[in-house]
């Protein structure tokens, strides 16, 4: 059976489906990104009862919270995603993997068939679901070294992957978020005098280390919130090792460096996910 088949084989339910934290529509933004904060999960669904009203991840925290204090004390349902596209916890993982290439998610909430709200399939689970089978393919075939697999042979030279937007260690967050909010992007990497790599800033550092506290982002410099204990593979890194490293850590962007050791690329699980979809079927 080949990778395709297992993921469409694999119901989500079967997955660890609980990284999202609840809020009713009256709390306010300030509320919602602290209670999503406080266990470091990066979405919150707008609950009434047990149905889903609107949900709110950390790329709504950026553009909407972080920084913008006369959003803190709206009420979250004001400031929510409405259109939120959902799974039932019968369909696949295949399934889910689309919806989240279609739609441009990290998160699409998983419905029993009375629609009640029964988890989150959010990319983590599915990057770990993923590593899981390759790891089992590959100890399958550990004893017949003629017997390849594609993922763990092909790298990213060539792919399409997103060049870095890079911003100083000494810029102000308010210069990175900015970038962030203009290219609609998650991270930006961050590098030094010699444009040597130094860390990486992403939404994530950006709502748990700040949250709601700070609003003023220009009294601030990029080095007091990145992120420097960071994955940073080569560009010649096969994709089961990118996959493997964002299971392993739960990183959605991993930072790609060329033979002088700076970056040239960043991987998204975005850009994972696409190439998995349009190559699982001939790979497996």
């Amino acid at each position: 059976m080949n990778i395709s088949e297992v993921l469409a084989e694999t119901s989500v339910s079967s997955l660890d489906l609980s990284r999202f934290v609840s809020v009713t529509p009256d709390a306010t933004v300030e509320t919602t990104v602290e209670t999503m904060a406080a266990v470091k999960w990066s979405c919150a669904f707008i609950m009434e009862g047990s149905h889903i009203s609107g949900i709110f991840t950390q790329r709504d925290a950026l553009q909407r919270a972080i920084g913008r204090p006369n959003n803190w004390k709206r009420e979250i349902r004001d400031e929510m995603t409405v259109a939120v596209k959902t799974i039932r916890d019968i369909e696949s993982v295949a399934d889910g993997l689309a919806i989240m290439n279609d739609w441009w998610v990290r998160s699409v909430p998983v419905l029993d068939s009375e629609d009640h709200v029964v988890g989150n399939l959010s990319y983590y689970v599915v990057m770990q679901a993923i590593a899981d089978v390759i790891d089992k393919r590959l100890g399958d075939t550990a004893d017949e070294p003629q017997v390849q697999h594609e993922l763990a042979f092909v790298d990213f030279t060539g792919m399409q992957t997103s060049a870095p937007v890079t911003v100083r260690v000494d810029d102000s967050l308010e210069a990175a978020a900015h970038q962030m909010r203009a290219r609609g992007i998650g991270s930006v990497v961050v590098v030094d005098a010699d444009n040597s790599l130094a860390g990486m800033l992403t939404e994530f550092d950006l709502f748990t280390k700040l949250g709601c506290h700070v609003p003023d982002l220009t009294e601030i410099e990029v080095s007091e919130v990145m992120s420097k204990d960071l994955v940073a593979l080569s560009a010649r890194s096969s994709v089961a090792t990118v996959i493997d490293e964002m299971a392993g850590h739960g990183f959605s962007h991993v930072p790609l460096l060329g033979e002088s050791g700076r970056p040239v690329a960043v991987v998204s699980f975005r850009d994972v996910a696409a190439y998995l979809e349009t190559s699982l079927a001939a790979l497996g």
